[in-house]
């Protein structure tokens, strides 16, 4: 498990910055992972009405709440097709979802939009503060 170290020497933020360096989530546009360090406190499970408030999201746009693994399974089941390069991603990837899935509770995957897509996969840390990761994906 890609848990905390006990000693605070790097944060679960400063942790999932270095693991996405150079990680772009496969669509027609491959794009950069971002991360999501929100530091307000919610008790709440983090529902759509909540998440609607916090990226600024109108009710006219649609929003889908996912299982959280979909946000894993186009990178890390592998395909016929796979050159080197997404082995290597897939497995950059597989690190990530330990440290993500060893450090967050409650995740929820959420996507934003039609073709482009923002994608937000989002969890609680120990300290109840919501983190997690967002990206674009475009499907046409």
């Amino acid at each position: 498990m890609n848990e905390l170290p006990t000693n605070g020497i790097k944060s679960l933020v400063e942790i999932l910055t270095e693991q996405v360096e150079g990680l772009f989530y496969p669509s027609e546009s491959d794009e950069k992972i971002k991360i999501i360090d929100w530091q307000a406190d919610n008790i709440a499970p983090f529902d759509l009405i909540l998440f609607r408030k916090y990226i600024g999201v109108n009710a006219s746009e649609k929003v889908e709440v996912i299982p959280w693994e979909l946000f894993f399974q186009p990178v890390l089941e592998e395909a016929e097709w796979w050159t080197d390069y997404e082995k290597e991603r897939a497995a950059q990837f597989s690190i990530l979802k330990e440290t993500v899935v060893s450090n967050l509770s409650d995740l929820t995957f959420f996507r934003v939009g039609k073709v482009e897509i923002e994608i937000y996969l989002l969890g609680r840390d120990k300290e109840g503060k919501w983190k997690g990761l967002k990206s674009l994906i475009i499907e046409t």
